[in-house]
C-alpha cells in the first residue's frame, strides 16, 4: 500500500488518510520564496527547518528538504532525488555522472504538472512502503539502482555495470506488477467502479482495453460504487490534460511506470 493512499494530494472528501505526524502533508510543496526584489507573494520562511524528521504511516519517515526549480517543470510523485548536506534536492539525473556519490536518496510524492520556477521546500521520503518511479526490466526484490530516466529507479536482478546503487531500497513487486480492474465508457475521460486503489498514485502510466494511448492517472476520487480514475496524458507539460476512452466495457489496467518498493534510508553508496 502506497503511503499517501489518503486524503493528501487526491481531493478525496471523506477520512480515507490518517497521518501520525499532524499537519505534515508530504503530498504538497511549501513556496515559492519570492524572487530577489519581490514582496508581497510566495513563502518568505519555510514552515519547517530543513532537516526535520517525520513520521508517517506504513512505516515511513520524512525528511524535509528544499528544491529550487529553475523553470517550469513537471513533478510526478515517485519520482527519486538525492539531497547535500544542506538537504537541497536534486533529481536523480539519467547521466550517472551527475550523481552524487554517499548522498542521501529520498523520494517526492508531490503531484505538480508545470510547477513554476522558484525554491520551494517539501518532505521527502526515505523509510517506509512507497509506490517509486522505475523503469521497465525491474524484478521482485530486485535492489534499486539509479535508471535511464532521470527522477526514476531501476530494480534489476543484478546489478548494471556503470550505475549507482541506491540503497537500501527493494520492489516489493516486478515491473507492470501493479494492476487494477474498472470499468470505462467509450467517449468518457473516466475509469469507474474500481474497489480498491491500493499502490495507485496519480501519474502512473497506464494500459489496458478502452484505454488511448499515453494513458496516465490524471486524479482519484471517492465515489457511491467505490473509486474513480481520471484519464490523463502522459506528454510532459500536459499530465493533467484529460482524454477519453476508446470503448466501453470492464477490464484490468496495468501500471506499466512505477513499482511498490520499501525504503530504507537509502544512499548512493557505490558504482557498480
Amino acid at each position: 500500500m502506497a503511503v499517501w493512499q489518503g486524503d493528501f494530494g487526491k481531493g478525496v472528501p471523506t477520512g480515507s488518510g490518517v497521518w501520525s505526524d499532524p499537519g505534515v502533508n508530504p503530498c504538497v510543496l511549501d513556496g515559492p520564496v519570492p524572487a530577489a526584489g519581490v514582496s508581497g507573494q510566495g513563502l518568505v520562511f519555510p514552515k519547517f527547518k530543513v532537516g526535520m524528521i517525520a513520521s508517517g504511516d506504513l512505516g515511513a519517515e520524512f525528511i524535509y528538504g528544499k528544491l529550487v526549480l529553475g523553470a517550469t517543470t513537471d513533478l510526478l510523485p515517485g519520482q527519486g532525488y538525492f539531497l547535500d548536506k544542506d538537504f537541497a534536492a536534486t533529481l536523480i539525473s539519467a547521466t550517472n555522472g551527475n550523481n552524487t556519490l554517499n548522498a542521501e536518496v529520498g523520494v517526492l510524492n508531490v503531484w505538480g504538472p508545470s510547477t513554476p520556477a522558484g525554491t520551494y521546500y517539501g518532505w521527502f521520503q526515505r523509510a517506509g512502503h512507497a509506490s517509486v518511479s522505475s523503469v521497465a526490466g525491474s524484478v521482485a526484490t530486485g535492489a534499486a539502482e539509479t535508471g535511464a530516466a532521470a527522477g526514476q529507479f531501476k530494480f534489476p536482478a543484478a546489478a548494471t555495470v556503470g550505475q549507482k546503487s541506491a540503497g537500501p531500497m527493494t520492489a516489493f513487486v516486478a515491473s507492470s506488477g501493479v494492476t487494477f480492474s474498472g470499468t470505462t465508457t467509450n467517449g468518457s475521460p473516466y475509469i469507474t467502479a474500481i474497489a480498491a486503489i491500493t499502490d495507485l498514485q496519480l501519474g502512473q502510466v497506464i494500459t489496458g482495453t478502452g484505454l488511448p494511448s499515453n494513458s496516465i492517472i490524471a486524479a482519484i476520487d471517492k465515489q457511491a460504487n467505490g473509486w474513480r480514475v481520471t484519464i490523463g496524458t502522459n506528454t510532459a507539460g500536459s499530465y493533467a490534460t484529460t482524454q477519453n476512452a476508446t470503448a466501453s466495457g470492464t477490464a484490468t489496467f496495468t501500471v506499466t511506470s512505477h513499482v511498490t518498493a520499501n525504503i530504507f534510508w537509502p544512499t548512493l553508496n557505490k558504482q557498480n
